[in-house]
């Protein structure tokens, strides 16, 4: 299979290749596809309760209650490294 990819998509990923983060283009692209397929799963398996959660603060900032973006921001990021984890040890 044969990609062509913008210039400046290129030299960002000779960068981290020459850097040592991989060790080849190849490394690097399968590395890719993998973290977009994983976060592509993490979505699609967690749309209900995403909607849900949604819903549930749509209702609490209706009555002035929430928190801010920030901390929401760092709680789904802990959520989504536990999960790319568990999916690890699955593997």
């Amino acid at each position: 299979m044969t990609i062509r990819l913008k210039s400046e998509y290129e030299a960002l990923i000779q960068k981290d290749v020459a850097r040592g983060a991989y060790r080849s283009v190849k490394e690097f692209v399968e590395r890719a596809v993998q973290l977009l397929h994983d976060d592509e799963a993490l979505l699609h398996e967690s749309r209900p309760a995403i909607h849900g959660q949604i819903g549930l603060g749509l209702a609490q900032l209706d009555q002035r209650f929430g928190m801010s973006g920030e901390v929401s921001r760092t709680r789904l990021q802990g959520k989504k490294a536990a999960w790319l984890e568990q999916q690890q040890r699955q593997a």
